[in-house]
């Protein structure tokens, strides 16, 4: 079983730089689109971020499944940076999906796009109004996106290298 440990930290580390490649369309998207107020343009940028969720999502399944399975081969349950990792890493995803939820959902409902609450699709919906979009676009602060989707990862990472208790 050890002579799986490459492949599976290969495996590990590939999904991650796929995800956070994948994903690199959902942060430009959330910097570019608070200075945005055209609606038809933000309307490709949400389209845009949504067209690489396939792949966000199997890479990260990936990534999470082999970081689960070495664990179990290298004998490291004991090891507190394990657990330290993998409650950071449903920290993010949890917040990082109510962010979307309050910020970008309710924006392509906003600018007229198909958009799903709790799971549940709905068809696009007749825009809001000029001033209630650029309100919105207002209240977008990415420092929490940043905190939680680079910092909170940095930190695992972090974790993954030095293995510190």
């Amino acid at each position: 079983m050890l002579a799986l440990i490459p492949w599976l930290v290969f495996l590990h580390v590939l999904s991650a730089l796929t995800f956070f490649l994948a994903h690199g369309t959902s942060v430009a998207m959330a910097f570019k689109v608070r200075s945005e107020t055209d609606f038809a343009r933000i309307r490709a940028m949400l389209d845009l971020s949504a067209s690489t969720i396939g792949v966000m999502f199997v890479s990260f399944l990936a990534m999470g499944l082999t970081g689960l399975i070495m664990p179990f081969i290298l004998k490291l349950w004991g090891r507190g940076w394990i657990w330290a990792s993998i409650v950071l890493m449903v920290i993010v995803v949890i917040q990082m999906g109510m962010m979307n939820d309050k910020r970008y959902k309710h924006l392509r409902r906003m600018v007229g796009l198909p958009y799903m609450v709790g799971g549940k699709k709905f068809e696009a919906e007749t825009p809001a109004s000029q001033q209630e979009l650029e309100a919105h676009l207002k209240k977008l602060n990415v420092r929490e996106l940043v905190i939680v989707g680079y910092v909170i990862p940095m930190i695992v990472l972090w974790l993954m290298v030095f293995k510190p208790f």
